[in-house]
């Protein structure tokens, strides 16, 4: 089936890197009310005027904008369009939602069927049936320009280009913490794992820096690593103050030094106490290329297993093959943002927690 997709701004940047929202569609144009992106293309495909767009062979027009009751009623009015042809992001996710309860109607396992429920009653969530609070961090600039919010009686930067949202006329940005509430399926730190006095603490992926921000005044060493040079530039900024005793590293963490890449027995030369490793489906060759540190570690370990399938079983396998004990953490995660979940439609574990056995 083919759609045209009525949108170019960030909600449609965000809806079509969920693939698994409209798997079952070919999107043949863009349009937008903007003539000055006309003739212009958004991710390899053309940006049509809205009458050419809908000269197009199509079956649905999905509406990928805040401005949903605007693009609707124009679609009506004066374009005639059938109600059957329009489908916003919301319908998509609803029909997501439908198609997962008929996939596993017959499972057995009680922390899905609970989210399934959820989806029922509520719509889809990424992180399954984990709610939170959304509260908003107002955002202030430097003299210098660069802008911030106050995070636990600290300074956050973030990069002078972020685009926030706006409330009440001021920027702000939300949920700075929301994974990390209690019954989250991507809780770094729990009860089972804290961070003690004096740890030494390896960061991997630490985008706007929050995780070891919290910790920093207990640490007695973090290792950043981050690849994106934006973040990297404003992490600097937000850790001046602590930065005798935080390493900076800009690299890919893997299984193979490069220009690059670097490995963890590469970057780290002494015991950690604390590994967090959040890196985008990277995880298990970070593990690979950490097998030293790992084994001469008494370390507690957060590991994010939801990028991709089976990476769950395979972290498992590696961590405790290492000497280490597993377990993971609540609930599920259905990860829209991995191309290859439209195929699998696989619900996963969000992090792999684990720490080292003694005999």
């Amino acid at each position: 089936m083919k759609a045209v997709v009525w949108g170019t701004g960030i909600i449609a940047k965000d809806c079509f890197s969920k693939k698994v929202l409209y798997r079952n569609y070919d999107i043949v144009a863009f349009t937008d009310n903007n003539f000055e992106l006309w003739g212009k293309k958004f991710n390899g495909i053309n940006i049509l005027s809205p009458q050419e767009a809908l000269k197009k062979e199509f079956d649905i027009v999905f509406i990928w904008s805040s401005f949903q009751k605007e693009i609707r009623k124009q679609l009506l009015e004066e374009f005639h369009l059938e109600k059957s042809k329009i489908c916003t992001y919301q319908g998509l996710e609803k029909k997501l939602c439908e198609d997962l309860k008929v996939k596993y109607q017959e499972s057995a396992d009680t922390e899905l069927k609970k989210v399934l429920g959820y989806y029922q009653k509520k719509g889809f969530n990424i992180y399954g049936y984990y709610e939170w609070e959304e509260k908003p961090y107002f955002v202030e600039h430097d003299n210098e320009g660069w802008p911030y919010i106050m995070f636990e009686r600290k300074k956050m930067y973030y990069p002078k280009e972020y685009r926030f949202l706006v409330k009440d006329g001021k920027e702000c940005v939300y949920n700075v913490l929301f994974e990390q509430g209690l019954h989250s399926p991507h809780q770094y730190v729990t009860d089972r794992n804290g961070i003690k006095d004096g740890s030494i603490i390896v960061d991997a992926g630490v985008c706007e820096g929050n995780f070891a921000l919290r910790y920093v005044e207990k640490a007695k060493k973090i290792y950043l690593i981050e690849t994106d040079l934006e973040w990297m530039e404003a992490l600097r900024k937000t850790f001046a103050k602590y930065q005798d005793k935080v390493v900076f590293c800009p690299k890919f963490l893997t299984r193979y030094d490069s220009k690059t890449t670097v490995t963890l027995d590469t970057l780290v030369k002494e015991r950690i106490d604390f590994l967090k490793m959040d890196i985008e489906g990277a995880e298990i060759d970070a593990i690979l290329g950490g097998k030293n540190v790992l084994q001469v570690s008494d370390a507690q370990c957060a590991i994010c297993s939801y990028h991709r399938q089976r990476d769950t079983e395979y972290i498992k396998w590696l961590m405790e093959d290492l000497g280490y004990q597993t377990s993971e953490s609540e609930g599920y995660m259905f990860f829209v943002y991995d191309d290859g979940i439209a195929e699998t439609m696989d619900f996963r574990k969000g992090l792999i927690y684990a720490k080292k056995i003694y005999r």
